[in-house]
């Protein structure tokens, strides 16, 4: 018996049933680059780092050749499911079928934790040799994050701050504007704080700064050609700092194994009642495919 079920009992006034408010949908993972794996591992690039021509100074002499960096990251799946029963009894007592809520709450609850994944690997230790459990490559703090105390004293999401993130990605060589085809869409995934932040700077609210129409619309997506996408699950440091993610999308791998999102509805038949069962189930995993593309930016909440 799903848990809570007694509440929706009786009256005729109380047969509809709907899911509370909640998110639905998966709004992280889909920004990231998409991949299909197989096996217990993948690895997603191969990321060649740059090197440098030699000038040539005589006639005939020797080849140098260049020794490129070589970059390998694995991403590893991990395994989410869910199940809700009811029963025939519940049915009628609820004066309602609640099977396709249940579906659309288990999907939920599986997309969410798809967000979960994906936030997780912003920041976390990363894997370059192929071997479960063996961490060796970490989030660099000391050159891809941007202070706390940028823009003013332990500050929220801020104009100068998401300016600094743009100066991190230029000097990694992030090709982030012009005529290039090679030009990258950035994304900044905030909390409903950050957003008031934002709509509290005068560079987003006013109209020679940014033409939106934030205050008529509350959305602050374009400015700074930023996509904006608003989470109540990202994570915080030790000191209580809400750490904000600004990356493109070709520094996120989102990878799922067994073709993604699964729903089943099936009867119980061994158990009393013959209970109905919906189940749920999802394998995926995430990684930062590449380092230079993802910036974290520390902002208080206070």
């Amino acid at each position: 018996m799903a848990a809570g079920s007694n509440a929706f009992y009786s009256q005729q006034y109380a047969s509809a049933v709907e899911l509370a408010a909640q998110q639905m949908r998966p709004r992280i993972a889909t920004s990231f680059s998409p991949m299909t794996g197989e096996g217990k591992a993948a690895t997603v690039v191969n990321l060649i780092d740059a090197f440098e021509a030699d000038e040539r100074s005589a006639l005939y002499d020797p080849i140098v050749f260049a020794a490129p960096t070589h970059t390998r990251p694995w991403v590893y799946p991990r395994f989410f499911d869910k199940a809700v029963p009811f029963d025939s009894i519940e049915q009628m007592q609820m004066n309602a079928n609640p099977q396709s809520e249940y579906v659309m709450g288990v999907v939920a609850a599986i997309n969410r934790k798809m967000d979960d994944e994906a936030i997780r690997a912003f920041f976390a230790d990363r894997n370059l040799e192929g071997t479960a459990g063996v961490a060796t490559d970490s989030f660099n703090t000391s050159t891809n994050q941007v202070g706390v105390n940028v823009g003013g004293s332990a500050t929220g999401l801020n104009v100068e701050k998401l300016q600094n993130a743009f100066q991190i990605f230029e000097e990694n060589e992030v090709l982030l504007e012009g005529d290039d085809a090679g030009v990258e869409e950035v994304y900044c995934v905030i909390s409903p704080k950050q957003k008031r932040n934002l709509m509290n700077e005068i560079e987003v609210t006013s109209g020679d700064f940014f033409k939106g129409q934030v205050m008529s619309t509350r959305n602050v997506n374009g400015f700074l050609s930023v996509n904006f996408i608003v989470s109540n699950r990202l994570q915080t440091d030790s000191s209580g700092y809400r750490k904000v993610p600004i990356y493109t999308k070709r520094g996120m791998n989102f990878t799922t194994w067994g073709g993604g999102l699964k729903t089943n509805v099936s009867q119980e038949t061994q158990l009393r009642g013959q209970p109905w069962q919906v189940y749920g189930s999802g394998n995926f995993g995430a990684v930062r495919r590449d380092a230079k593309r993802v910036v974290q930016i520390l902002c208080s909440e206070a």
